[in-house]
């Protein structure tokens, strides 16, 4: 088994920290969490569980604006994947958001946006490109 990247691990374990965030594990978030991994980053499921296992903090911070939109909008698929939505979740986003340099005043309207369109599962690209569309 190939080691995983270490940039990808730091990203992805930024993921795990959403599983993390209401302090419950819902089955249906590590659902989730393991299909993305597998879907977006290429990983295995015994890459993924090596992953959880050795988890740590990371500060991860993707490069391109895109790339830090389809982060925070895995994190809301997350976060709606056990059909419930935590303030701790949303709290969590928003750091993320303003971690990745959101401007301040448009950092709950981006995150209320992710948040509807991962409570409708909508494809990731859609969404970028839908966000690409409107002003936000």
């Amino acid at each position: 088994m190939e080691k995983i990247n270490e940039k990808r691990k730091m990203q992805f374990l930024e993921l795990y920290s959403m599983v993390m965030a209401d302090g419950i594990v819902h089955p249906k978030e590590m659902e989730t969490l393991y299909r993305i991994g597998v879907e977006n980053y290429g990983l295995t499921e015994e890459e993924i569980d090596e992953s959880v296992k050795d988890s740590g903090v990371s500060s991860f911070i993707p490069e391109l604006p895109e790339e830090r939109i389809t982060f925070l909008y895995q994190m809301a698929l997350i976060a709606w994947a056990d059909g419930e939505l935590e303030e701790s979740e949303r709290k969590m986003l928003h750091r993320y958001a303003s971690k990745y340099g959101v401007d301040e005043n448009s950092v709950e309207k981006l995150i209320d946006f992710l948040l509807e369109k991962a409570h409708d599962n909508v494809e990731e690209e859609k969404v970028i490109k839908e966000l690409n569309e409107t002003e936000i």
